[in-house]
């Protein structure tokens, strides 16, 4: 019923800009309410997201910018740019994005739901990783 957002890995999604709104805040990302509620499982007003466009130099994924999405009923403004599930964000990222109205744009919602604020395991993850390097002896000893 609706073409976006569509999932492509687990709790990543593959949707397009569909324009900006003076409707939303600055960290907040749009989505047909409907399209949102059958085609994910992100949840309006709770999950955030990282994007990353195609064909785009982007930060490192911990330095993009975190936005909470946002479901759009038929009664906001927004909704317009969002018909199909497409991606509506505020009016403050129109300059920096404004020729990325129509193309692929990736959510990924993974941090907010496997992570949730916890990074205890990656860091478990990062030290055990750095031991086993040290101990394989690719790195020498500096005295």
């Amino acid at each position: 019923m609706y073409p976006y957002p569509k999932e492509i890995l687990a709790d990543m999604y593959v949707s397009k800009l569909g324009g900006f709104s003076s409707e939303l805040e600055g960290d907040e990302l749009g989505i047909n309410e409907k399209a949102l509620e059958i085609n994910t499982s992100l949840i309006g007003g709770i999950t955030k997201v990282r994007l990353k466009f195609f064909d785009r130099k982007d930060k490192p994924f911990f330095l993009r910018k975190e936005f909470t999405v946002v479901s759009l009923s038929t009664f906001d403004s927004a909704a317009k740019f969002s018909r199909h599930g497409e991606v509506v964000m505020g009016e403050a990222h129109r300059e920096r994005l404004r020729d990325e109205v129509g193309k692929a744009v990736i959510m990924n919602s993974v941090e907010s739901f496997r992570l949730d604020g916890d990074y205890s395991s990656m860091k478990k993850a990062v030290e055990s990783m750095r031991d086993w390097i040290w101990r394989s002896g690719s790195l020498g000893r500096k005295n």
